[in-house]
């Protein structure tokens, strides 16, 4: 029962600037304080469920709590950019879905621990892991935005208000450009660092399965994107399919593999 303090209040602090939002689509300087405030919060409480799911000692990198760690991150990358960058629009994309996930979490709780030698460079390899899917999760986000809001551009109805708060289109996908260039570098170490712990742990260099062909399909599609990006200047809903056909396989990789196993087969 502990645990349903936190996640209600976390829910609070989510959904109470999204349903300000759809009330007020153009907020002004005192309301856009106040929900970051929300927010943080929001955040803190995330945490304590996520610390008290995944512990320590051993971790559990169960299904749920990746899902749920994940949400923590993309949400505090959202957070942390929007003090100098209006995402505010973005706001019910991420925090509705993660009501949701922090409502199922403790009904679909599943464990699996880390019995290997949590090593600082081990535990540093989980890190950047997290937060390379946090990253690309967020981009994700962002390119069903940006493929809703081109919608709308080219649609004769007047752009709904909370579509017209939003960045100029170019500019966002610029910006889902930069996400997915550093969540490439660091898709890059996390794979680079997987084999090296792949060797520790299994004897093998590589474990060729269908997690790590999955995420090897995601770095090429993804390195392919940034590629075409930065020489043929690909923009537009072919950046926008190619970058979201990458999040797919990566989360396959992992997500799906996890649901299989855990939820599906119980193992």
């Amino acid at each position: 029962m502990q645990i349903w303090l936190p996640i209600l209040i976390a829910c609070f602090c989510y959904l109470t600037p999204s349903l300000l939002l759809f009330k007020n689509p153009a907020p002004n300087k005192k309301l856009i304080n106040f929900n970051a405030l929300l927010i943080g919060i929001g955040l803190l409480a995330h945490f304590t469920i996520l610390k008290a799911s995944i512990s320590f000692n051993p971790i559990n990198l169960g299904f749920t709590n990746a899902l749920i760690g994940t949400s923590f991150f993309s949400i505090l990358i959202f957070w942390l950019l929007n003090f100098n960058k209006n995402f505010s629009y973005l706001q019910p994309f991420l925090l509705i879905p993660s009501v949701i996930l922090l409502i199922i979490h403790p009904f679909f709780l599943s464990n699996h621990f880390l019995t290997t030698d949590l090593s600082p460079l081990f535990v540093t390899h989980i890190a950047i892991a997290l937060l390379a899917y946090s990253l690309f999760t967020f981009s994700a986000y962002l390119s069903i935005f940006i493929l809703i809001f081109e919608k709308k551009l080219h649609e004769k109805k007047k752009i709904d208000q909370l579509l017209s708060i939003s960045q100029p289109l170019i500019e966002m996908e610029n910006f889902l450009f930069n996400i997915n260039k550093f969540g490439f570098i660091l898709l890059t170490i996390t794979l680079g660092s997987g084999i090296l712990f792949s060797e520790q742990v299994f004897g093998t260099p590589l474990q060729l399965n269908h997690k790590t062909i999955f995420s090897i399909l995601a770095w090429l599609i993804y390195g392919l994107l940034l590629a075409g990006k930065k020489l043929n200047g690909w923009r537009g809903r072919k950046f926008i399919y190619i970058s979201l056909t990458a999040f797919l396989f990566l989360l396959l990789s992992y997500l799906g593999s996890k649901f299989v196993l855990e939820i599906i087969l119980h193992r």
